[in-house]
């Protein structure tokens, strides 16, 4: 009796239609012409055409990738940088409300000697109304004017991958987020909440040696300091203005690397909320950009050991392309040290510690040649404060739309060993990449 009851409500409609059908069917008789209309193209259309499916094919690559020191290390790291298999898989789905994303690395690392399974992206995206799209899981988060420098781009950067000849996509690593973006009429937000702060793949003497003011010297101990498990906040706002684009940024959470120490001497994690604003224009032949953060860290006072001093940043930069094929770009970069004379009598290794003002160049030349198939770079890093430098020429060779090749060498050399470029010295290397795409 339950089940027809159930029934019941679905059966009054139904039958109610198929009492109606005689008398549509005789007053709605189609005539001879009628039929034929019904049968002709867009019927035929119909039957011929599918609706495209909202998932995406699948697609990825499989790399190889090699490097070794150009000299022996301080510490005792053995030559191989670089070891490394991998498998890309990539997929989606784009719906009409919904849309998802994937791209999955499985690799073998020869120099930790492990297989590690790396999530570049698992997210989900969809529309709140006509103004806001949300995207949630884990997805790889970018934001700045910067060309390898990052001002108020604070997201969790791969270090690692950069300094042994990893594709640049690897620099910027991903992250578990909720990010929120607002479309308005005359500026645009993004909000972006990290539950749990994730940390930088930062040097920690591992595959790189880095120096220690204790020993004076290079270390490699594969050292892992303690995550903090608070969330961050990262926020930005920005729109165009004629031909220029500004943005403006906040940040709250902690510093990507280990770079203060804690009261046993270990290295740990800061807390720091940023601030800072950025304009990118058309000017003459090129693009010219200004960028500048305020980063104010959890020692009020500049008094407490270990703690790094707040700082005060500058970027501005030219990019432009000097003859066919061939585009240049400069950068340079200004570090303020606040409170220096009080913050530098706190620290236990005064004169290891960098200088109040810290300044840094930064070149790039590209040149793309048979039909953009092959590519020539060179990105160095130079600091005149620092008196260190560093390297980047690599050769990019793309033999067909599966095949492609790279090679290059990290070139890392400073008058002193406790500056960021010059402790990597015992560093230098040269790799090779081979990937196939399917």
């Amino acid at each position: 009796m339950r089940s027809k009851a159930l029934l019941l409500p679905f059966s009054l409609p139904l039958l109610l239609s198929l009492a109606m059908l005689p008398a549509q069917a005789h007053s709605e008789q189609p005539k001879q012409d009628d039929w034929e209309d019904a049968w002709g193209e867009p019927w035929e259309d119909d039957w011929d055409s599918e609706a495209p499916s909202p998932w995406q094919p699948i697609s990825g690559f499989v790399e190889g990738a090699l490097g070794t020191r150009l000299q022996s290390d301080g510490a005792g790291l053995p030559r191989q940088t670089l070891g490394e298999a991998r498998a890309r898989l990539e997929s989606g789905y784009r719906g009409d409300t919904l849309r998802g994303d994937l791209r999955a690395d499985l690799r073998y690392d020869d120099v930790v000697e492990g297989w590690q399974l790396d999530l570049r992206e698992l997210s989900v995206g969809f529309g709140l109304g006509d103004s806001v799209e949300m995207k949630l899981g884990r997805q790889v988060l970018t934001w700045g004017t910067g060309d390898y420098l990052f001002l108020n781009d604070l997201f969790p950067k791969d270090w690692q991958a950069f300094f042994s000849g990893l594709d640049d996509e690897y620099l910027k690593a991903p992250v578990n987020a909720i990010k929120a973006s607002y479309y308005g009429s005359h500026a645009n937000l993004d909000l972006t909440w990290l539950p749990r702060f994730e940390a930088d793949n930062y040097l920690n003497g591992e595959r790189f040696s880095v120096y220690s003011p204790v020993v004076d010297g290079p270390v490699a101990p594969g050292f892992e300091a303690d995550e903090p498990s608070d969330e961050a906040l990262a926020a930005r706002l920005y729109g165009q203005r004629g031909s220029a684009e500004w943005a403006v940024y906040g940040y709250w959470g902690y510093t990507g690397s280990p770079e203060a120490v804690d009261e046993q001497g270990q290295p740990s994690f800061t807390r720091l909320n940023a601030y800072g604003a950025s304009v990118l224009m058309p000017l003459g032949p090129g693009l010219w950009n200004l960028e500048g953060a305020w980063h104010d860290l959890q020692d009020q006072d500049g008094t407490v050991a270990g703690v790094p001093a707040d700082k005060l940043m500058l970027l501005t930069g030219y990019q432009m392309e000097l003859v066919s094929q061939l585009t240049l770009g400069v950068q340079y970069q200004w570090e303020h040290l606040t409170d220096y004379s009080q913050w530098l009598a706190a620290q236990p290794y005064p004169d290891k510690q960098p200088e109040q003002d810290r300044h840094l160049l930064t070149l790039r030349l590209d040149y793309r040649a048979l039909q953009e198939r092959l590519t020539l770079s060179m990105f160095g890093f130079y600091s005149p404060t620092d008196q260190d430098v560093y390297l980047r020429p690599q050769i990019g060779y793309r033999h067909d739309d599966r095949w492609s090749f790279a090679a290059g060498l990290n070139l890392l050399d400073g008058k002193h060993n406790h500056t960021f470029f010059g402790q990597l010295a015992d560093n230098s290397n040269a790799w090779l990449r081979i990937r196939y795409h399917y």
